[in-house]
């Protein structure tokens, strides 16, 4: 075989094999079987097998399918395309670019909305963007030598939650909240190399017990775990809700996202809304 023919077949080889090692992942996330997925995009499973070990390439209509199909994010489907040899499809952006204008005006909406309770605008690798006035108090109180002053000055919430000098000696419930979050990072990175490395990163940083850190694709959790904290002698427990934007179609657009935290019982509503809890810092 000529030597261009022969570069260019290894190449075809090696874009099919890399798409289909993130199918096969995507997939097995969304735990269903080649068999599952064939049925519902109506392709034959040996199709499905053929496109994960690259036996076939796969075309652009094919990829969309599968990506819909598997609900998998705007910028992973990009990803997705470019394994595939095809050009990315959906945008990304800035926050500051003028066609983010009404998604800024929204979620700034939403975090004043969402007061006295805390708010946190986010992205995928979990920066803070943004947050309301008692979400910027509570990371001054809570957060130790971590700056943050948005939208100058940001923070990271992973670095923040898991820190020595962040929430973490706040939090009463630690092992159980710490055990859960940790689950849920393993996932989320399960096809996000950058957030990957971040998890890996605070795993070299972090002093907890290594059997923390294995993932563990039987977990399962209440549907909702409250955190529970002790912050200057009073106690408060919150659970939280991730708002995300409908229909986004941009890659920013789907990446961002709104955290709230509610008040997880009567006595926590009572000492945020009764006392402003966060306006001082508070001693012990």
């Amino acid at each position: 075989m000529p030597l261009v023919m022969l570069n260019h077949y290894m190449e075809t080889i090696e874009l099919a094999t890399s798409f289909g090692r993130m199918l096969r992942i995507w997939r097995t996330e969304r735990r269903l079987s080649q068999a599952d997925l064939a049925n519902a995009i109506e392709t034959p499973p040996r199709h499905i097998s053929f496109l994960e070990t690259g036996r076939s390439n796969p075309s652009r209509d094919m990829v969309a399918r599968v990506a819909a199909a598997l609900d998998v994010p705007l910028r992973d489907r990009n990803a997705l395309l470019r394994a595939a040899g095809f050009a990315d499809v959906y945008r990304d952006h800035s926050l500051s670019d003028v066609e983010m204008r009404q998604l800024r005006q929204a979620v700034a909406y939403m975090i004043r909305a969402h007061n006295p309770y805390p708010s946190f605008v986010i992205d995928r690798r979990w920066n803070i963007l943004d947050a309301n006035e008692n979400g910027k108090r509570m990371m001054s109180l809570v957060s130790g030598s971590i700056p943050f002053e948005p939208p100058g000055m940001t923070a990271n919430m992973l670095d923040a939650v898991f820190s020595s000098g962040g929430f973490r000696s706040y939090i009463s419930n630690w092992e159980r909240f710490a055990r859960h979050f940790i689950q849920r990072l393993h996932r989320e990175s399960a096809s996000d190399e950058e957030l990957a490395c971040v998890l890996s990163r605070l795993h070299d940083q972090s002093d907890l017990p290594n059997d923390w850190w294995k993932f563990d694709v039987e977990h399962v959790d209440a549907p909702m775990l409250p955190v529970e904290m002790s912050i200057g002698g009073a106690r408060m427990a919150f659970f939280t809700v991730v708002a995300g934007i409908a229909l986004p179609t941009s890659v920013l657009a789907q990446d961002i996202k709104v955290e709230t935290m509610f008040p997880a019982n009567p006595e926590t509503e009572r000492l945020v809304r009764d006392h402003e809890f966060f306006s001082e810092r508070p001693t012990g």
